[in-house]
C-alpha cells in the first residue's frame, strides 16, 4: 500500500505537467509567458544541501505537514529523519524545502536528502525540545534564492578521506594501505580504519601501531577467534597471517548542511584456505558526523554502522572469545591516573570488563585537558546490551571493544546481513552522566515523526501486498506467482505478469529484491527480470552489484542505454525504481516524437529524460495505443512490493 508519503514530491511535478498540457489550448503569447513563469519557479527551488535565509519567503501550497513529537525525553539538537518511500527524488531542478511553523512565522531549515531504498530526508531538531512537546513543519517549494550555511565537508585524496567542519578536522579514514612500523612484519600492512579521531579542540584521541599491540589501529572492526571451512581464522591479530581486512571501494561520500560521511566496502579475507586466499565477508561501513555542535558546544556526534554479510559458500563461525568486533584504541597519553572508563551501569576500569552496558565512556588527558569518547550501542544490536572488553590494568592505555561473542559463539551464514550500529559522542572535559543518558535516549528512543500528505487522488495502488487484482497473466491464464510476506514472488517458468490497465504517461514506483545466489551462478542467471513500460521498453533487473555500468545491467534500458551510474544494491536487499514516462507521440500511424523516460534507482537519477527511439529487447512494437506495465519472468525468483502508478 502507499505509505502516506508519495505525494511529498509528486504534486510539484504534476502541477508542471498539467500546466504544460493546458498551454496547448492557449495562445502562443500566453504559452510563452506561463512557460517562463513555471521555469523560473522550478529553476529556483532549493537544492538538498542549501539553507534559506530568514527573509520574507513566498511559498507554494504545502506538499506535506510533518509533526515531530519529543515523547518522554527532552531533546537537544537531535538529528531526525523522514522515510520518503516511493518518492522519486532527484527530479531536475527540484528539491524539498522544510519550514518550521512557529505561530504566524515560517522558519526555513537546512535539510539533506539521503538517496537509497527508501530515500530519507534529514534535518536537526535544533535547540531544546521539552519532553511531551511537539514541533510542526511543512514541506514546500519556494522561489526564494538561497545562501549556503557552513556544513560538513568530505575531502578525499589517494590515501585518506577526512571529514571537516569548516577548517576543523573531525576524523580521518584510511582507504590506502598504511605500511607496518619499521622492522615489523608486512602482515601488519592494513587499510580500512579510522585514525586520527580529533576532539573539537583538535587533540588526537586515537592511537595506531602501539608497541604493545601493533595491530591496533584507531577505530576498526575485525573478528578474532573464528572458524571457516574447518580452519581457524584470526582477522584481528594480523601477525598470525590467517586473515586480514582490506578496503575495496567507496560506495558514496556525502557533504552537506546536516551531516557529512561516507560508505566504504571492506573485504574480510581468509589467507590460508586450501584454495589460497578467499573472500569471506563483505562489510559496508556507513559513517556520518552530524552538524550539531563543534567547538562552541565542545562535542561531536557521529554514527557508525557496519553491515556484514558472508559471501562465501560456507558459513563463518564466530567462536566464544573475550574480544573481537568494534575496537577503539585511545590516545597514547591516556594511561594511569590520566585515563578512565565509566559505563551506563556505573562500572569502571576495575570492574567493567565482561559486563554489559548501553554505553561506555573512555576518556583521558590530552594536551593538558580531559577529553573523551562515549560509545553507545543501539538497542537493536545483536545481544544488546552488549558485553565489553575493557583493560582493567591501571598502568595500561585505553582500549575498548564491543564484544558480543563473549556470551557465546554465533554463525554468519551465507547471504545473511548482520548489522552493528553505534553512536559516538566525542567531548571535551569529563563525561556528564545526564548528558550521556540524554544522548542514549535520542539514539534508542528517537522522536516520533508523522506526516499528513497532500492530495494523491489519482494514484493507483497496483500491489499492496495482498492480492493480484490489478494483474493478469499473458493470455489470461491463472497466475502462478506467489504472495509471501507482503511481496509478490516470481515462480520460475510460470510466465510474466502485466497490469490489466493500459497506461500512457505516468509516474511509477516499485520495489524489488534479487535473490542471494551462489557465486557459481553467472551472468543472466543472477536474478534476471525486468519492468516493461507499455510492454515495449524494458528497465532491466539483474544482479549487477559492484560492476561497471553497462546496457544489460541493473537499471539499464535493456541493450539500449547503460545507467549513468551503477547503484545496484547487494542481492537480498530491497531496491527501488521510480520512473517518469512520457509515451511516444503519433499523428495517425506516424510517430512524431519519441518516448522519453527518467529513472531513479535507489533514489539516484540514472536516466535523465532519456529518449527511446524504438522498443527494447523483446518488447512489443511501438504504436500510438497505450500499453500495460509488465513484470518479466525470466527463470529466476525475484520479489516485488509497494507498486503504485499515477497517470499524468
Amino acid at each position: 500500500m502507499i505509505k502516506g508519503l508519495i505525494s511529498i514530491r509528486i504534486p510539484a511535478f504534476i502541477l508542471m505537467i498539467c500546466k504544460q498540457k493546458a498551454l496547448t489550448k492557449r495562445s502562443a503569447t500566453m504559452q510563452k509567458l506561463i512557460s517562463i513563469l513555471i521555469s523560473s519557479i522550478i529553476g529556483l527551488v532549493l537544492s538538498s544541501c542549501c539553507f534559506l535565509s530568514t527573509q520574507s519567503v513566498a511559498y507554494a501550497r504545502p506538499l506535506a505537514k510533518i509533526t515531530v513529537e519529543a515523547g518522554d525525553y527532552t531533546r537537544v539538537d537531535t538529528p531526525v529523519s523522514l522515510d520518503l518511500s516511493g518518492v522519486p527524488f532527484g527530479l531536475p531542478n527540484e528539491r524539498p524545502i522544510l519550514v518550521e511553523i512557529k505561530g504566524d512565522e515560517r522558519v526555513p531549515l537546512p535539510v539533506q536528502l539521503e538517496p537509497g531504498s527508501p530515500p530519507r530526508l534529514w534535518w536537526i531538531l535544533s535547540g531544546e525540545t521539552p519532553a511531551g512537546s511537539k514541533r510542526v513543519y511543512e514541506l514546500v517549494t519556494s522561489s526564494t534564492r538561497v545562501r549556503r550555511k557552513p556544513g560538513m565537508e568530505v575531502r578525499k585524496d589517494d590515501s585518506v578521506l577526512v571529514i571537516h567542519r569548516g577548517k576543523q578536522q573531525i576524523l580521518q579514514y584510511h582507504h590506502a594501505i598504511v605500511p607496518a612500523p619499521e622492522g615489523q612484519s608486512k602482515l601488519y600492512d592494513r587499510s580500512a580504519f579510522i585514525h586520527p579521531l580529533w576532539s573539537p579542540e583538535g587533540s588526537v584521541l586515537t592511537n595506531i601501531h602501539p608497541k604493545d599491540h601493533y595491530h591496533h589501529i584507531g577505530i576498526w572492526m575485525p573478528w578474532t577467534k573464528t572458524k571457516f571451512e574447518g580452519k581457524e581464522v584470526d582477522f584481528w591479530n594480523l601477525k598470525e597471517g590467517q586473515g586480514t581486512v582490506r578496503f575495496n571501494r567507496f560506495l558514496s561520500t556525502t557533504s552537506g548542511p546536516v551531516f557529512g560521511g561516507f560508505q566504504a566496502e571492506h573485504d574480510h579475507v581468509a589467507l590460508q584456505t586450501e584454495q589460497g586466499e578467499k573472500l569471506v565477508l563483505k562489510e559496508v561501513w556507513d559513517v556520518r558526523i552530524y552538524n550539531v555542535a563543534g567547538p562552541k558546544k565542545d562535542y561531536w556526534l557521529w554514527d557508525f554502522v557496519s553491515t556484514q554479510r558472508c559471501v562465501a559458500d560456507s558459513p563463518l563461525l564466530i567462536e566464544k572469545y573475550h574480544y573481537g568486533g568494534f575496537g577503539f584504541r585511545g590516545a597514547a597519553e591516556w594511561h594511569g591516573d590520566k585515563a578512565a572508563y565509566l559505563t551506563s551501569e556505573g562500572k569502571t576500569r576495575k570492574d567493567g570488563h565482561a559486563t554489559r552496558a548501553r554505553w561506555c565512556d573512555t576518556s583521558g588527558v590530552s594536551d593538558g585537558q580531559w577529553k573523551g569518547v562515549t560509545h553507545f550501542s543501539h538497542p537493536g544490536n545483536f545481544r544488546h546490551p552488549e558485553p565489553m572488553r575493557i583493560w582493567p590494568e591501571f598502568e595500561k592505555e585505553v582500549f575498548f571493544n564491543w564484544a558480543p561473542e563473549q556470551i557465546g559463539e554465533f554463525d554468519m551464514k551465507p547471504g545473511e546481513d548482520h548489522l552493528f550500529r553505534y553512536r559516538l559522542y566525542v567531548h571535551e572535559g569529563k563525561i556528564d552522566v545526564d548528558t550521556a543518558e540524554r544522548i542514549w535516549h535520542d539514539y534508542a528512543h528517537p522522536p516520533k515523526v508523522t506526516v499528513e500528505n497532500g492530495a494523491r487522488e489519482n494514484a493507483i495502488v497496483l500491489f499492496d501486498g495482498t492480492d493480484f487484482s490489478h494483474w493478469t497473466h499473458e493470455g489470461d491464464k491463472p497466475i502462478g506467482w506467489k504472495i509471501d510476506d507482503g511481496a509478490m514472488k516470481i515462480a520460475p517458468k510460470s510466465g510474466s505478469l502485466m497490469t490489466r490497465q493500459n497506461f500512457k504517461d505516468f509516474i511509477m514506483h516499485l520495489e524489488f529484491k534479487i535473490p542471494q545466489l551462489p557465486p557459481g551462478i553467472k551472468d543472466r542467471g543472477r536474478g534476471n527480470s525486468g519492468v516493461y513500460i507499455q510492454h515495449r521498453y524494458e528497465v532491466q533487473i539483474i544482479d549487477s552489484y559492484g560492476l561497471e555500468p553497462n546496457d544489460n545491467g541493473c537499471g539499464s534500458l535493456y541493450r539500449f542505454r547503460a545507467p549513468d551510474k551503477n547503484v545496484c544494491g547487494m542481492p537480498g536487499r530491497w531496491q527501488s525504481y521510480d520512473i517518469i514516462f512520457r509515451a511516444a507521440r503519433y499523428r495517425g500511424d506516424k510517430k512524431t516524437n519519441n518516448a522519453r523516460i527518467s529513472v531513479w534507482h535507489n533514489g539516484v537519477l540514472v536516466h535523465n529524460n532519456a529518449e527511446l527511439t524504438n522498443k527494447t529487447g523483446s518488447g512489443r512494437p511501438e504504436g500510438p495505443e497505450p500499453g500495460p506495465v509488465l513484470l518479466q519472468e525470466h527463470g529466476n525468483e525475484v520479489w516485488f512490493r509497494n507498486i503504485w502508478i499515477m497517470p499524468l
